[in-house]
């Protein structure tokens, strides 16, 4: 009567679907990667105190006031991943290739004609991916706990009433029920029970506890995850220049999500006794949003060949929805002629949940030498600390113990960029490398790349400049969000090609 009284005023209510976010998925939405123009990325992105291209003013804004003249540029990126998971020697690596319109950017300079401390005033945009999230990755592994600990992790505690189809009430209905109502660790229970992996202590409605219906020693997981999207940056510029020491910048951002993920869990090998023969769960996560920080830079010239830059990020406040769809698939024993059969639950119920994710601040400082007109070298070092990743959770006690997680597991980390360019005539050679240490206390998920260019100056006012960037990640993953020590560690390899065109407008 309860649930038939709740269903009569639901369509008045306002209906919230709580899906398990993980701290995996917020590391993954606060990571930057090297990306932009070519010539930023094969330099390795050591431009915080250089200035002059349009991707280092994402980095810098104060050197967006380094410019001369009005510019415009593009950059177009073709890239072959390759992904392999550590431990088993029957993972195979995984090829994906893809290519992407990655930045574009525009930069208005005005020049102080009158007498004054402020040389010029310059405004710009520029649009550059800085993060994506395309690779696939499949780990074939032996494991000493299965699935069933993740559906038992959810179920413990729910009545066994709250997991039956009433008279007239399809599997979809109540899974949809159960979502709005109860939340994400219910709907795992549900699919658990009714796939038959779990089974109650005993029948009775007020049944709280349960218990798993698989018997094993060792399984066998064959695991694959498909990941899409990526993280653009829209930066919005107002630079100066002061006298002729310093330049000073300041940046407003506007940030686009797009992340989906597909992953598909088979578990099998079970023991001859065991009520389970075969589980298949399917997850499809889709996750966008939008947000916004903010940024301030200066460089400021030693000399006339020295100079120093610092820039300040602010955190970034994401307002993100998430949709997901799920169903499990299990082979068990039909009782009492104790015959094989295979059972489908698959709701096909989309689930909405909507809420705010704040990732790290990030400081930055940098200096670079100036050799004349024959070239330059570049370093440059920040830090971000990932252990203040932070969903705002309100009355949200999973999302507060997932911050508390995040502060657990994660911790600073520092990224050093260095980058240097030859001049010869019209054509720039250039070369670098950057290397972000490990944010994770007790795994690591490190990643670095070598950049090598060449840039070709037409002598009309405009550039083509090329790229080649290879990247080497490490990967953490886990087969669940919860219940199964089932982390895993993979290596993701990826060759960049860039081409960018500038030009003075």
């Amino acid at each position: 009567m309860k649930r038939n009284l709740i269903y009569i005023i639901l369509p008045f209510l306002l209906t919230f679907y709580s899906k398990a976010q993980t701290s995996q998925d917020a590391f993954n939405l606060s990571t930057y990667g090297v990306f932009g123009s070519a010539r930023y990325t094969s330099m390795g992105g050591a431009f915080g105190s250089l200035g002059g291209d349009l991707s280092s003013v994402s980095d810098n804004p104060a050197g967006g006031a380094v410019f001369l003249y009005p510019e415009m540029g593009i950059s177009f990126e073709v890239n072959f991943n390759k992904t392999h998971v550590n431990d088993d020697n029957r993972n195979i690596s995984i090829n994906r290739s893809f290519s992407d319109l990655n930045q574009f950017g525009l930069i208005f300079s005005l020049k102080n004609t009158q007498d004054g401390s402020f040389k010029r005033l310059n405004f710009g945009i520029n649009i550059q991916k800085v993060q994506e999230f395309k690779n696939n990755i499949n780990s074939i592994s032996s494991r000493s706990m299965g699935i069933d600990q993740f559906f038992l992790n959810n179920a413990q505690g729910i009545p066994l009433d709250d997991l039956m189809t009433r008279d007239n009430e399809t599997i979809s209905e109540l899974y949809d029920f159960l979502g709005s109502n109860y939340g994400y660790s219910t709907q795992q229970a549900f699919l658990g029970f009714n796939g038959y992996v779990i089974d109650p202590i005993s029948n009775e409605e007020n049944n709280i506890n349960y218990v798993s219906a698989a018997k094993y020693n060792k399984l066998d997981h064959d695991f694959y995850l498909d990941r899409a999207g990526d993280h653009k940056k829209y930066t919005f510029t107002v630079a100066t220049q002061y006298e002729n020491s310093f330049y000073l910048g300041f940046n407003l951002n506007s940030h686009q999500v797009y992340y989906h993920e597909i992953s598909d869990l088979y578990e099998s090998n079970y023991s001859f006794d065991s009520n389970i023969d075969l589980i298949q769960f399917n997850n499809d996560v889709l996750t966008q949003g939008s947000g916004f920080s903010a940024q301030l830079g200066i460089i400021a010239k030693i000399k006339n060949n020295f100079r120093l830059g610092f820039n300040y990020q602010s955190p970034t406040i994401l307002n993100l929805t998430e949709e997901s769809m799920q169903f499990i698939i299990t082979d068990h024993l039909n009782f009492p002629q104790e015959n094989l059969i295979r059972d489908v639950v698959d709701p096909q119920i989309l689930n909405i949940s909507k809420y705010k994710l704040s990732t790290p601040s990030k400081t930055s400082i940098s200096g670079s030498f100036i050799i004349e007109s024959k070239g330059l070298i570049s370093a440059e070092f920040s830090s971000k600390n990932y252990g203040n990743i932070n969903f705002y959770s309100s009355q949200n006690a999973y999302l507060r113990s997932l911050n508390q997680e995040l502060a657990s597991n994660y911790k600073s980390a520092s990224m050093f960029r260095f980058g240097g360019e030859l001049r010869q005539k019209q054509l720039s050679f250039r070369a670098g490398y950057y290397s972000e240490e490990s944010s994770m206390i007790n795994a690591d998920n490190s990643h670095s790349g070598i950049t090598f260019g060449i840039g070709y100056d037409f002598k009309n006012g405009s550039i083509l400049s090329l790229a080649i960037k290879n990247s080497d990640i490490n990967l953490i993953n886990s087969l669940s969000t919860s219940g199964i020590n089932d982390n895993f560690s993979a290596n993701h390899k990826q060759t960049s090609v860039m081409a960018s065109y500038n030009f003075k407008l």
